[in-house]
């Protein structure tokens, strides 16, 4: 790996790095760091503090203006496209309210194809889908995916910039990975899906490691089939779906629901917030879906080695996140988790966009 691309990897996952330790973990004299610092003027900013003593420390980021990252997330509520700069600005948006109607691969890939065909002058491209990915190929349930290959239905070799393709919750945790600088994190998204990745940063030297776990599918009993085929799994017990069932609509089943979603978006937002405005209402409507919920993230926990989960997706809250570590920590003394809010709605695309830069830099910029 070229020094150049270390520069801007090491900058990327940090923000912001004094330059006198960039150039000790890189292992170049200071020479040589200004000879490939003018290499990279054009991405990176330099600023120098007032010293109190001698010559004044340099720290580096990266210019605003290094590139620009399309960024898309494809989910059973929305898919979101946004233009960043490389300070992680948002510069753009545009969003479409998924419909059933919309629920194929043809479907799924017009909609996409409108929403990129808005988007001009970007350096790379990065899409998210709620799924699981292989070699490129998408097969998601929830969003009626099967072997779709965004690489050939979107023609993105033919824009001429490099591109990703990766799971949702893969961006989730690679957002929670650098916003934290924690080198293992576990992000559960939760809303009318429930989905959850661990990630390993290994090295700038190796791919850090995903692991796509299908959470919403582990069994947790009931009897209510799921879209996916299976009965009892834990999206059919301890996703948004049971809230909006018993806050609204008890003859509703979970395969109409996912189907129909659009038609109960007015009472997903109110059952969403009603624990700031009902909590003892919001307790009890929630009571089922956080038992099911923190049984199996303690159970999962002690098979990770995990300590801390943090929760993200539309249906998740500070107030969600309190009352699932509370429970989890009550059901067993080798259950010892720290649950928090990522508080971030746009953590998919930001996620997904710093993966797409880095995509760039490694093939691109550096090349």
């Amino acid at each position: 790996m070229k020094n150049e691309t270390k520069i801007l990897l090491h900058i990327v996952r940090e923000k912001r790095i004094r330059r006198k330790d960039l150039e000790a973990i890189i292992s170049v004299t200071p020479s040589t760091m200004t000879y490939l610092l003018d290499k990279l003027k054009n991405f990176i900013d330099i600023e120098e503090e007032v010293p109190t003593l001698g010559k004044p420390p340099q720290f580096l980021s990266i210019s605003k203006n290094a590139w620009k990252i399309l960024a898309v997330s494809v989910g059973r509520e929305k898919i979101r496209a946004v233009l960043y700069n490389a300070k992680g600005e948002e510069l753009e948006s545009f969003e479409h309210r998924v419909k059933k109607e919309d629920l194929s691969n043809d479907g799924i890939n017009n909609v996409l194809q409108q929403s990129i065909d808005k988007f001009y002058d970007y350096d790379s491209i990065g899409i998210a889908f709620s799924g699981t990915i292989h070699d490129e190929i998408v097969d998601s349930k929830i969003l009626s995916l099967r072997d779709y290959d965004p690489v050939r239905s979107l023609r993105l070799k033919s824009l001429g910039v490099p591109y990703i393709i990766i799971s949702d919750v893969e961006a989730i945790a690679a957002y929670e990975s650098k916003k934290t600088g924690k080198d293992k994190v576990f992000v559960l998204n939760y809303g009318t899906g429930i989905g959850a990745c661990y990630y390993e940063y290994h090295a700038l030297f190796s791919r850090d490691e995903f692991k796509n776990i299908p959470f919403g599918h582990m069994y947790a009993g009931g009897n209510e089939q799921c879209y996916c085929g299976n009965v009892g799994c834990l999206e059919t017990v301890a996703s948004d779906y049971v809230i909006v069932k018993k806050f609204y609509d008890k003859n509703l089943n979970f395969i109409d629901f996912i189907n129909r979603e659009e038609e109960y978006w007015k009472i997903l937002k109110v059952v969403r917030n009603l624990h700031k405005t009902d909590e003892a209402n919001a307790r009890e409507l929630y009571k089922e879906v956080i038992e099911h919920l923190a049984m199996t993230l303690g159970n999962t926990s002690v098979l990770l080695g995990i300590n801390e989960i943090t929760l993200y997706g539309e249906g998740a809250s500070k107030w969600l996140a309190e009352q699932l570590e509370e429970k989890i920590n009550s059901l067993a003394k080798n259950f010892s988790i720290s649950v928090k809010y990522g508080n971030t709605l746009d953590a998919v695309e930001r996620g997904v966009s710093l993966e797409a830069a880095i995509n760039l830099i490694k093939r691109k910029i550096t090349k």
